[in-house]
């Protein structure tokens, strides 16, 4: 029993010291089409000649790396800058190294000493500039924009203008150069709280550098989120997601979906992929070889459209809510409108009511229907009549007040009864109170 807990031990020992003397910053390197590794115990760039095996290049000279504390797991974001030179980044962290491939000198190009909040982060090369946008650590999910400064050797922040996606990870992030905007949808996040499910953001982003700004482009296309295992790449112009033995192919730009599904065909996600001039490298892992190749363009010629990448936003129900709330202000501002030039002619209810009927009433009003709108019917004649003029009177002096028009009411003998009279109003002053009542 001994001898077995000592071989266990043994072996782990042995093991953590494998790993710990192996630590590589592997990439693609398109010139050659073959992966290259700088081991870091070894001091050496080596070549995968072929599928897992590797030749020794040249040996390397490390500058402040000694000292430099690695994480136990290395897994780096590979740029080429041009001219055999070459730029990593550490995932989860902010350490930036530069290798100059023709000198053999790997370099720490940062001031960086903290580490363990952006894993899983996009992180991209633009016009020359290193940029880390979201990821995850220290529980939590980040929303982070930030750039490499050449000048500080530091990672600054972007302060956008507005709010973004609720989270940056695992989902369909993406620089496209031609069109200077970063893509960012799909993600998910939870709270880390107790029996808190993951949650998926179905919105698609576009992040504008110019203004600082992120603009909501739709919904995402449900189809591409109802998978619970899913790999997305993005190749600088599409988003390659594999979905089982599904492969979909997305055009942000024109909003397209392609679907690959071939019963001859069919690829897996490898663990480690790499995109070089359209064309998509798979390998098994660190020490395997390559698992497959396709040129995403031949693969998209296999592929059917199904539809589009996502669902524009539309802004028809706010315009409609707009436009009735200014309907509404535009009549209760004309009803006080009205109201308040009624109550310039400082006439009382009875007399606004009078003059009312007489607007509505072209033809004109006959005494009997006067007293009725005055309500003078239950009184003898005499007091009718001097009532009636009194209250006429007092509408052609406010009338003429306003709108400096005399004697606006007419009383002229009806044609019918000589008895009776006719009130009018004169043509000149109706289109006005038309205009008022």
């Amino acid at each position: 029993m001994k001898k077995v807990l000592v071989g266990f031990i043994f072996f782990i020992f042995y093991s953590f010291s494998s790993f710990a003397d192996s630590k590589h910053l592997t990439w693609f390197d398109g010139s050659v089409q073959l992966r290259k590794r700088i081991d870091l115990h070894n001091r050496k760039l080596e070549l995968e000649f072929q599928p897992g095996k590797w030749q020794l290049i040249r040996p390397i000279a490390l500058d402040s790396l000694l000292d430099e504390r690695l994480p136990p797991r290395i897994s780096s974001h590979s740029f080429y800058l041009g001219e055999s030179k070459w730029r990593f980044v550490l995932a989860g962290t902010g350490i930036v190294f530069d290798f100059d491939e023709a000198r053999g000198l790997l370099t720490k190009a940062d001031r960086t000493y903290y580490a363990g909040y952006n894993f899983g982060a996009s992180v991209f090369l633009r016009k020359n500039t290193l940029y880390s946008f979201g990821g995850s650590g220290f529980w939590n999910f980040s929303k982070a924009l930030t750039f490499f400064d050449e000048p500080s050797k530091e990672w600054e922040n972007i302060k956008a203008e507005n709010l973004g996606p609720e989270a940056i990870f695992n989902g369909f992030h993406g620089y496209a150069s031609k069109s200077d905007v970063f893509y960012s949808g799909g993600s998910e996040y939870h709270s880390f709280l107790n029996k808190q499910p993951t949650e998926m953001d179905a919105q698609l982003y576009a992040f504008d550098f110019k203004s600082n700004r992120w603009n909501v482009l739709g919904t995402i296309l449900p189809e591409l989120l109802e998978f619970k295992s899913r790999e997305i790449l993005w190749s600088g112009q599409y988003f390659i997601q594999f979905s089982g033995e599904v492969i979909y192919i997305i055009d942000p730009l024109k909003n397209k979906v392609f679907k690959y599904q071939s019963e001859t065909r069919t690829f897996q996600p490898a663990p480690l992929m790499y995109v070089h001039n359209g064309t998509l490298y798979g390998y098994w892992d660190e020490e395997g070889g390559k698992r497959f190749s396709f040129a995403i363009a031949d693969l998209l010629k296999q592929s059917t459209m199904i539809g589009s990448f996502y669902k524009a936003k539309s802004y028809l129900g706010y315009y409609v809510v707009i436009a009735l709330i200014l309907l509404l202000f535009a009549i209760g501002y004309n009803q006080r409108h009205k109201l308040q030039r009624k109550r310039n002619l400082n006439l009382d209810e009875q007399e606004l009511g009078l003059l009312s009927a007489l607007l509505a009433s072209p033809k004109g009003l006959t005494t009997i229907e006067v007293n009725d709108l005055l309500c003078l019917s239950n009184k003898n004649l005499d007091n009718q009549r001097k009532l009636r003029l009194n209250i006429i009177s007092n509408i052609n002096h406010q009338i003429y007040l306003k709108y400096r028009i005399e004697n606006a009411i007419l009383r002229t003998p009806s044609s019918m009864d000589k008895r009776q009279s006719l009130y009018t109003l004169k043509k000149e002053l109706v289109p006005s109170l038309k205009q008022d009542f």
